[in-house]
């Protein structure tokens, strides 16, 4: 039962109506008994410094940050973790008796889904589809995992190989921006390109380096950051191909679990993810 006791709690991006963290986060409340709500703020790029002043002057106790403002929130919080500095984006925002603080969960979040996936990327070729600036942590984490290279290709040439420029100066690591062969062991899509409303769209379609997913098959792990819908146009044809596949729903959880125990400064259940999994997403 909500009262004027209860700690608020939330996500704000632009758009934010589809996001299923508040069904999940609230669930996790419900489940362990925590007198917290959570709620979707669908927030304007140019409204970001008073939505993080509102966090504040509201007393709200946390918020998780969607695209495309996991850059921006960044100059108007307090204190940035060092993991956060480092990866250069903002998804978790605790507020501790009006200090803000940030943290960043997705990367954690993406390594965790990946390992429970089965899916390695220690010495592995990863390809990775699209070069966004939400992109830039996850690579980053693949890294630290020691891959045996990392491929990046994008509809704009000129944006992969500024990422890629950006990983070396940052990790010292050698990203490719051509493909010198089809051998990949995981392939992953960064890009909206199977969202709504772009169902029938494929990740490839306006990258010139690829023609056709045909390279995907029983040897290759195929990986979407999309979780809603469970299974895009990419996915389905790379399971067709007999690829083992992932999307991005298990990242969700794990991210959203980290973020949660930030929040409310507990540890929650070692077997959450599963009971999330089941109870929540029916899968």
């Amino acid at each position: 039962m909500i009262t004027a006791k209860t700690k608020q709690l939330g996500i704000i991006g632009d758009p934010v109506e589809h996001s299923f963290s508040p069904k999940m986060h609230n669930f996790i409340s419900e489940k362990m008994g925590y007198d917290y709500t959570y709620s979707g703020f669908h927030v304007k790029s140019g409204d970001v410094k008073d939505a993080i002043a509102g966090v504040r002057a509201l007393g709200i106790k946390g918020i998780n940050v969607t695209a495309p403002h996991k850059i921006a929130v960044m100059e108007h919080i307090d204190v940035i973790s060092e993991d956060a500095k480092k990866l250069g984006a903002v998804n978790t925002i605790v507020n501790k008796d009006g200090m803000l603080y940030g943290y960043n969960t997705d990367s954690e979040g993406f390594y965790m889904a990946l390992m429970h996936a089965g899916i390695d990327p220690e010495n592995a070729k990863i390809l990775v589809l699209g070069a966004g600036g939400v992109v830039k942590p996850t690579l980053m984490r693949l890294i630290q995992a020691k891959p045996k290279s990392v491929t990046i290709v994008n509809r704009t040439k000129s944006k992969a190989e500024a990422l890629a420029k950006l990983l070396k100066e940052t990790t010292g690591f050698d990203v490719k921006t051509e493909i010198e062969s089809f051998d990949f062991d995981i392939v992953l899509n960064t890009t909206s390109a199977g969202m709504e409303p772009q169902e029938d769209s494929l990740p490839i379609d306006e990258i010139d380096e690829v023609a056709d997913l045909d390279f995907i098959n029983e040897n290759t792990a195929a990986v979407d950051m999309i979780y809603n819908p469970a299974e895009t146009k990419f996915l389905r044809i790379a399971r067709e191909n007999g690829a083992k596949t992932l999307n991005g729903l298990d990242m969700l959880i794990y991210q959203g679990i980290i973020a949660y125990e930030l929040f409310t400064d507990t540890k929650l259940p070692d077997d959450m993810a599963d009971i999330i999994r089941k109870e929540v997403f029916g899968r």
